[in-house]
């Protein structure tokens, strides 16, 4: 695993210390085509990385920002979702 999907990890299990969080990795080690899941609750939240963080605000740190960012959308997610088998898939 890279470094930024480690950070991603432990972040997302600070975060929802109760749920189970995966990482799927592509071969290459890079984020693309790799694939973050948490479950809690009865409900599952995915992320897939289709491409690298050319959205990231070159100023800031871009992996800082986009750890963040997936792991504000993660626990977002289970803040709102009111169906108990609810899934998601979002793809960056």
């Amino acid at each position: 695993m890279n470094e930024i999907g480690l950070q991603m990890m432990t972040r997302l299990q600070q975060a929802l210390p109760e749920a189970r969080v995966y990482w799927e990795r592509e071969p290459d080690g890079e984020l693309h085509g790799s694939v973050l899941s948490a479950e809690f609750k009865h409900r599952k939240f995915t992320i897939h990385f289709e491409s690298g963080n050319s959205a990231a605000d070159p100023e800031e740190n871009p992996d800082y920002s986009l750890v963040e960012q997936v792991v504000d959308d993660f626990v977002d997610f289970f803040a709102r979702s009111i169906y108990p088998k609810e899934k998601f898939t979002r793809i960056i």
